[in-house]
């Protein structure tokens, strides 16, 4: 990829630095990542290819399938119907708020991160977004 960005959206590249890390977090997406040799090598070596009998099962189901060959010919294969994280199998609350906190500790304490996520998660039984508008103001201050 010819930056960060551009990794994000190369399942070669997100493949193989997922790989090479342990992680797809965002954390994995750094410049010296996105120019990383061994990374790089291993992306290149990733090859996607579209199923159309997977295709045509849209937009009811996401289906995947990975095959990783390995050194010895030996190919190992794993299928699922839909993607971790979408509407059919939705992340738990509890991960979604870890991410959120390892994405927000860049930007705010983990106290300021923690009193924002609260507040919107209570937002619907709140008349308004009073309270939450002050503590972003607050936040951003």
């Amino acid at each position: 990829p010819r930056n960060v960005l551009a990794g994000k959206f190369s399942v070669p590249f997100a493949v193989a630095t997922t790989l090479v890390n342990g992680s797809s977090a965002v954390g994995s997406f750094t410049g010296e990542n996105v120019t990383n040799p061994e990374i790089l090598a291993l992306a290149a070596r990733v090859t996607v290819r579209e199923d159309p009998a997977m295709t045509a099962q849209l937009p009811d189901r996401r289906p995947a399938r990975v095959t990783v060959t390995l050194t010895d010919g030996t190919a190992l294969t794993a299928e699922t119907e839909t993607n971790r994280g979408d509407w059919a199998d939705p992340y738990p609350t509890a991960e979604i708020r870890d991410k959120y906190l390892s994405l927000t500790a860049r930007l705010w304490p983990a106290p300021t991160a923690i009193a924002v996520w609260d507040e919107t998660m209570a937002l619907e039984t709140r008349a308004d977004m009073t309270s939450l508008s002050a503590l972003m103001r607050r936040a951003a201050a």
